[in-house]
């Protein structure tokens, strides 16, 4: 099912959302690279309500000085939740809006169900991992199978700007010490995914958050860099859907081919 581009007046200003699908919700929230419309996004709309907001100063849209850290977007997050998605839903991130889901589950426990942790950023420890600056590196950072790419190419002063305004709410942190303390007081349902051959975000971070968060799974993507979605769709998917459906036991009866 198309994806439709929505707005939505919050209290801290405009919000645009791409929303499509329909039955049980599902928010996700994007990754540095802003909204990228991958095949298991497409695919989870069969079954779910798909609702995934751009932050402001994300693909093209007008920036919101008043949001001065990840933390801050999650508070506009949930204000959206509250008033578009339901009292309670599932939550999917990526990379970035991994980042941004764990503040949101960390401040919302009763609002997220269950929550998928796709590639998380926000703990850097040692200063391992994140992006080079080259272009070229950056990109084969991303991409293990770049030609599995069918989302719409972003053009470079959007990718710029999108840039800019993660650097800005990602402030140079490394890890989220603030973040991390909350860890332990997240309810939902967890499930941590990484990629095998992901340099930007390091294992450590699926092992920190795994070690910290009560109810959590840790899986690997095999032969997946940082863009799990692109890289390995149906992998992707299947995980996906799988532990939406059935929680803890996602892991039983999925074949040699589940991870």
């Amino acid at each position: 099912m198309a994806f439709e581009i929505k707005t939505i007046e919050l209290s801290r200003g405009k919000l645009d959302y791409h929303a499509g699908g329909t039955g049980t919700p599902v928010l996700y929230l994007h990754a540095a690279g802003g909204v990228m419309l991958t095949e298991p996004l497409k695919a989870l709309t069969r079954d779910h309500a798909v609702f995934a907001p751009i932050c402001p100063g994300f693909d093209g849209t007008k920036g919101n000085e008043g949001l001065k850290s990840v933390q801050d977007w999650a508070v506009m997050v949930a204000e959206f939740a509250e008033k578009i998605v339901g009292p309670r839903f599932d939550v999917i991130g990526s990379s970035f809006g991994s980042w941004t889901a764990l503040w949101l589950a960390a401040e919302n426990p009763r609002m997220v169900d269950h929550l998928i942790l796709g590639v998380p950023a926000g703990f850097r420890f040692g200063g391992k991992g994140g992006l080079p600056a080259d272009p070229e590196a950056r990109f084969k950072a991303l991409y293990a199978y770049p030609q599995k790419i069918t989302s719409r190419p972003k053009t470079p002063e959007v990718m710029a700007n999108n840039g800019k305004t993660y650097e800005r709410l990602a402030a140079n942190i490394q890890v989220d010490e603030a973040l991390s303390a909350r860890l332990p007081s997240i309810e939902a349902v967890t499930l941590i995914l990484l990629g095998t051959e992901d340099k930007v975000v390091p294992a450590e971070a699926g092992a920190h958050l795994k070690r910290h968060i009560p109810a959590s799974q840790r899986a690997f993507i095999f032969d997946a860099a940082h863009s799990i979605e692109v890289d390995q769709p149906e992998r992707t998917l299947r995980l996906w859907t799988a532990f939406l459906k059935r929680g803890p036991g996602y892991v039983l009866n999925q074949g040699p081919e589940a991870a």
